[in-house]
């Protein structure tokens, strides 16, 4: 393993701990010098999320690094797209995470069906997410659950996609969310 790669590790257990926000950035900042494109997107991450710092301060740095990394390191258009979210972008959100979807994140399909949701593309959102279930995503699999009548065909139809494409070793993950933020308006189905 090289040192970059060791640099990478050491900084993503500081800063998932916390309370180590200096060190984490550092060795963050030597893994990217040292040529390490995963350390670009764990930065912004970072830098976003984890370093305290207000977002008017970081986010010119967080959508440079996003920008370097987004066409090659994994995960780069999702995270930029949650960015452009967080920032009240929303289209150019809604590009990133189709970017993603495209390149086959597995996280990006429900922050998309989010972004359509809140535009009110409720029907765009649902097949979105009918597509994610059946690929395995938990998350989109309980948003469905909550919208869907249980007795319908198209449930059976999903949660037979969903338990086929997950890991059979593996539990499902829960998750929550404000109970009316995923009410899905389906009338038109």
């Amino acid at each position: 393993m090289n040192n970059a790669q060791v640099w990478f590790d050491r900084a993503d257990d500081l800063a998932s701990r916390g309370g180590h926000q200096e060190e984490a950035e550092q060795l963050l900042r030597d893994a990217i010098a040292a040529g390490h494109r995963p350390a670009l997107v764990r930065l912004a991450e970072f830098l976003w999320h984890e370093s305290g710092r207000d977002w008017p301060d970081v986010i010119v740095e967080v959508e440079e690094l996003l920008t370097h990394a987004i066409d090659d390191v994994p995960g780069a258009a999702n995270a930029f797209g949650n960015v452009l979210a967080d920032t009240g972008q929303d289209q150019r959100a809604e590009e990133m995470f189709r970017r993603a979807v495209a390149d086959g994140d597995p996280y990006a399909a429900t922050n998309l069906a989010s972004v359509l949701h809140g535009r009110g593309a409720d029907l765009a959102a649902y097949d979105i997410l009918v597509s994610a279930a059946k690929n395995g995503d938990d998350l989109a699999y309980q948003i469905l659950g909550h919208n869907l009548d249980q007795a319908e065909p198209v449930w059976a139809e999903i949660t037979a996609a969903w338990s086929g494409a997950r890991p059979a070793d593996e539990p499902p993950q829960l998750f929550c969310y404000i109970r009316g933020s995923w009410d899905l308006d389906l009338t038109a189905r």
